[in-house]
């Protein structure tokens, strides 16, 4: 844990930035440093979630979560790499490093490996790239945190019920965007990432998310949506109401346009929930999503990368 802890606060400056609240100014930096990283790093060193390297005399920490819920559905052993951590600058130590960790958990057939990585961790970007790693997503974080004054015009939504899922999924399924990890990552087959997003929206209906809003216009069907994590149970702990957009679809056929006003509407509904702060994310590549985010006072916040590799 001492060992541990001390290359902790070595890269603590990057490290800040798997933080997904790093670019919440009004967030303190030192406290968001301690929940988000410091705690889940040692949580997962005392729960033995590593795989320990040792390279010339440098030791290198990586931990891992084992995605069960994922793995069974996709029936592949899904992991994802949370943190990689380390005290030296040796490129080649380090790409030597990822080498010897992938030679030890791609043991078997059927194992794929991903991780969530912000842009000021470039080192250990391009040592990923070195040993194989794809980039499947860019993805760009936003948010707002001034909700108080949030004033545009109102729409008329409605939550979703379990009546709508084989509806949303079909809306899920068919507007693909290829740019996603799962649909951009070529382990996956397009029919199984689309699959996948269908039966997301689903679990998202029957519980996964607090709430799923779509369009209640007299004439036009609901093929739409989107929806939202409240994240009540942390708001005490982070000390700042912070809640979360998770998916969202539109039929460009039937419902072109209401990304914006179903986005707006949850605005509204996560303000008067207790909401201070909302963030979400897209694709860098999806420049009308990034338009209507901005449009409605949305900031960028950071920049994420998703890479990959499986056996």
């Amino acid at each position: 844990m001492e060992e541990v802890a001390k290359i902790i606060e070595s890269r603590k400056e990057v490290l800040f930035y798997y933080s997904p609240y790093n670019y919440i100014r009004s967030f303190d930096k030192e406290k968001q440093l301690e929940l988000c990283v410091f705690e889940p790093i040692l949580s997962g060193i005392k729960n033995d979630d590593y795989i320990q390297v040792s390279i010339d005399g440098y030791d290198h920490f990586f931990l891992l979560s084992h995605l069960q819920w994922d793995s069974n559905y996709f029936k592949v052993d899904i992991n994802r790499l949370d943190f990689v951590l380390y005290d030296h600058s040796n490129m080649l130590i380090l790409q030597k490093a990822i080498k010897e960790f992938l030679l030890k958990v791609l043991t078997k057939e059927n194992v794929y490996l991903f991780i969530n990585i912000p842009s000021e961790d470039i080192d250990l970007i391009q040592a990923l790239g070195a040993n194989g790693f794809r980039l499947i997503e860019t993805r760009l974080n936003y948010f707002r945190d001034d909700l108080s004054t949030y004033n545009i015009e109102r729409y008329k939504v409605r939550a979703a019920e379990e009546k709508d899922i084989p509806n949303l999924m079909r809306v899920a399924s068919e507007m693909r965007n290829d740019y996603d990890r799962f649909h951009a990552d070529k382990f996956f087959s397009s029919v199984v990432a689309d699959k996948y997003i269908a039966t997301y929206i689903e679990q998202c209906i029957k519980g996964f998310t607090d709430v799923t809003l779509v369009p209640a216009e007299e004439n036009l069907p609901p093929d739409s949506f989107v929806t939202s994590k409240y994240m009540k149970d942390e708001w005490p702990v982070l000390g700042i109401n912070i809640s979360k957009f998770v998916l969202s679809a539109v039929s460009a056929k039937t419902n072109k346009g209401w990304y914006r006003k179903l986005i707006s509407e949850m605005t509204y509904h996560l303000r008067d929930q207790g909401a201070e702060c909302i963030i979400m994310n897209t694709q860098s590549t999806n420049r009308a999503v990034i338009h209507s985010l901005v449009s409605l006072g949305c900031r960028y916040g950071s920049t994420m990368h998703v890479f990959s590799i499986n056996s």
